[in-house]
């Protein structure tokens, strides 16, 4: 799944928005690459047994999240 499908998926009630910034924002776009990285290499670290691994990434990935929503916030002017 991509980057773009997985931010669609997390956040479905703001798929147009996602849709418009990833189209128009190079720095976007590579921050659903950073976030699909991110979740696959969670899930790669789990699946390996590494839960202090697993968590690096989990938290990496929150963090991605936390700066997705503020780019989005920006661009449809939310607060």
């Amino acid at each position: 799944m991509s980057g773009l499908n997985l931010l669609v998926a997390r956040w479905p009630h703001r798929e147009l928005s996602i849709r418009r910034l990833f189209t128009r924002n190079a720095d976007f776009r590579a921050l659903c690459e950073d976030y699909e990285d991110a979740l696959r290499a969670m899930r790669h670290w789990q699946d390996a047994g590494s839960e202090p691994k697993a968590e690096e990434f989990r938290n990496l990935a929150a963090e991605i999240e936390t700066e997705i929503v503020r780019m989005l916030d920006l661009s449809t002017g939310s607060p």
